[in-house]
C-alpha cells in the first residue's frame, strides 16, 4: 500500500538542451536521387475514429526500389566529403503528401554515423541523430521482447511537406557496404500537422464549439504540460493528447500520460513526437505561439493496460523550458466539476468544462456502457462547454485544482451532439495496478 496517493504540479526546473539541429540554408548542396510517387490512393486518406480509436492521419505506402539493404545502398547517391567520410543520400517526393515519415530496417547501423533528415518546407530545421541513438531506440525494442520488422524500423520525424531528404554520413574509413539499411515503407501523411479535419482546411477548423485555451485562465499552468502526439503503427501515422506528470520525488523525469489504445508497444513509443505549446499567440487568433517546439527521440514504455485505457511513458528528450509537470490524484474520485485540454483534430489547444456524472464499462474499439458501481474503471463526463474530438484521445481530465484523475478514452459527445457522454480511464486504478512504482517511488534512479 502506498502511502501517497495526490501530487502538486510544478514547473519543470532542469535547463532546456541546447540542440546542434541545423538549418537547410547550413547544409551544402544535397546531390541525391530522388523517388517519386503519386497521390495517394483517396480510400486510404479515409479515417474511421471513435471511442477507443486514435486518429489516423496518415497510410503506408511501399518503396519499391529500396526494399532489400542492397537496393538502397544503390538507390542512395554516394560521395565523399572533406573529412573522407562516405555520404549517402536521397530524397523521396509524395504528390499531395503534408508530411513523410521514413522507415528505415536496420540490420547494421554503425553507431558513429551521422543521420540527417530535412524536408523542403522553407525554414524547416534539420533533425540530426547519431547511428548511437537510432541503434538505442531499436534495442529498446528488442528489450521489451519485441520482435519481427517492425522492431528494428526507425522512423524518421515529420517535418512536413511532400518531399523528404535523408542523408547518411558514415564514420572515416568506413566502406559503404558496411550500411545494411533498407525503407521497404514510408508512411503518408494525409493530414498535415498543422491542419485539422481534412486536405484543405487551416489551424482553427475543429469543430464549432471547441474553446481556445489561450482565453481562459482556467488551466494556465495545466496547458504548459499538455502535447500532441504523433507515432507510427504498421506504417500508419496517428494524433492523440497527452499529459506530462509530475511525481512525488519531483525527480525531473519526463512522465507522460496518455491512453493505451493510442500507444501500447514499445515499437510504437520508440516513434513518438510530441508537440509543446502548440496553441493559439493570442486568444482567438489561428496562429501558433512562438515557443512551439516538437521532441523526435520516442519514449520508453513503462505501463500500457487496457483495462482502464491508461498509458505511462517516460520520454528520452527533456521537455522543453517552461513545461509544467502536473499533479494527479490517485483517489477514487466521483462527481465534481472538471476540465480537458486536448488537441481535437490536431487542432490549437482547446478546453472543455464539465461534471463527472457517472461511472462506465469501456471495451476496446466499442462504446462504454453506464454503470452506478463507483469501483468501476472509468469515469463518464457530460460537457457544459466544449466537447472532445479524434485526436483528443489520452488527453488527461483534471479536478478544478488542476490535479489529473483520468484520461480520455472516448464517447458520444460532440458539437452536434451535446448531450453526449465522453469516458475517461481512471487513474486511480492504473495507479493501483502499477503506476505508482513510477509515480511514487523514493528513488527513481533504481528503477
Amino acid at each position: 500500500m502506498y502511502d501517497i496517493t495526490k501530487v502538486d504540479g510544478r514547473r519543470f526546473t532542469k535547463s532546456a538542451v541546447v540542440t546542434n539541429d541545423k538549418t537547410l540554408s547550413e547544409l551544402p548542396a544535397l546531390s541525391a536521387n530522388t523517388l517519386h510517387l503519386g497521390a495517394l490512393p483517396k480510400e486510404q486518406t479515409f479515417y474511421d475514429y471513435g471511442p477507443g480509436k486514435a486518429l489516423k492521419v496518415g497510410a503506408a505506402r511501399d518503396l519499391a526500389p529500396t526494399q532489400t539493404d542492397a537496393g538502397t545502398r544503390s538507390t542512395l547517391t554516394w560521395s565523399r566529403n572533406a573529412a573522407g567520410q562516405n555520404v549517402g543520400a536521397l530524397r523521396v517526393q509524395a504528390e499531395g503528401a503534408k508530411g513523410l515519415r521514413l522507415g528505415l530496417l536496420v540490420s547494421s547501423l554503425p553507431d558513429a554515423a551521422m543521420l540527417q533528415v530535412s524536408s523542403t518546407q522553407s525554414g524547416r530545421t534539420v533533425y540530426e541523430v547519431t547511428g548511437a541513438e537510432v541503434n538505442a531506440r531499436l534495442a529498446d525494442n528488442a528489450a521489451a521482447g519485441e520482435t519481427g520488422s517492425a522492431s528494428r524500423t526507425w522512423w524518421t520525424p515529420d517535418l512536413g511537406g511532400d518531399t523528404v531528404a535523408l542523408q547518411i554520413t558514415l564514420p572515416a574509413g568506413v566502406d559503404t557496404s558496411a550500411l545494411a539499411v533498407s525503407i521497404p515503407t514510408l508512411s503518408h501523411i494525409f493530414l498535415a500537422a498543422n491542419t485539422t479535419s481534412d486536405h484543405v482546411k487551416d489551424i482553427g477548423d475543429s469543430d464549432s464549439c471547441e474553446l481556445d485555451v489561450t482565453c481562459y485562465q482556467t488551466g494556465a499552468n495545466e496547458r504548459d504540460a499538455v502535447a500532441r502526439m504523433r507515432y507510427v503503427k504498421d506504417g500508419s501515422s496517428y494524433l492523440c493528447t497527452g499529459t506530462l506528470l509530475n511525481d512525488a520525488a519531483q525527480s525531473n523525469r519526463p512522465y507522460f500520460l496518455s491512453a493505451n489504445h493510442c500507444i501500447n508497444t514499445q515499437t510504437a513509443a520508440s516513434t513518438l513526437q510530441t508537440d509543446w505549446f502548440f496553441r493559439s499567440a493570442s486568444c482567438g487568433r489561428f496562429q501558433v505561439m512562438g515557443a512551439a517546439t516538437t521532441l523526435s527521440n520516442g519514449a520508453r514504455l513503462l505501463y500500457a493496460s487496457a483495462t482502464n485505457d491508461m498509458l505511462l511513458v517516460q520520454l528520452n528528450d527533456q521537455p522543453p523550458s517552461g513545461a509544467w509537470m502536473a499533479g494527479w490524484d490517485a483517489a477514487p474520485n466521483g462527481a465534481q466539476s472538471v476540465f480537458d485540454i486536448h488537441h481535437p483534430s490536431g487542432d490549437l489547444a482547446k478546453i472543455s468544462g464539465g461534471q463527472v456524472t457517472s461511472y462506465s464499462n469501456c471495451v476496446a474499439n466499442a462504446n462504454c456502457t453506464p454503470t452506478s458501481n463507483p469501483n468501476a474503471p472509468y469515469l463518464q463526463v457530460t460537457w457544459s462547454q466544449g466537447t472532445t474530438e479524434g485526436g483528443s484521445s489520452g488527453s488527461g481530465l483534471l479536478k478544478s485544482t488542476g490535479h489529473v484523475i483520468g484520461t480520455l478514452f472516448g464517447g458520444s459527445a460532440s458539437c452536434s451532439y451535446k448531450q453526449g457522454t465522453d469516458n475517461f480511464g481512471r487513474l486511480s486504478v492504473g495507479f493501483s495496478n502499477g503506476m505508482n512504482r513510477w509515480l511514487v517511488a523514493k528513488d527513481p534512479s533504481a528503477l
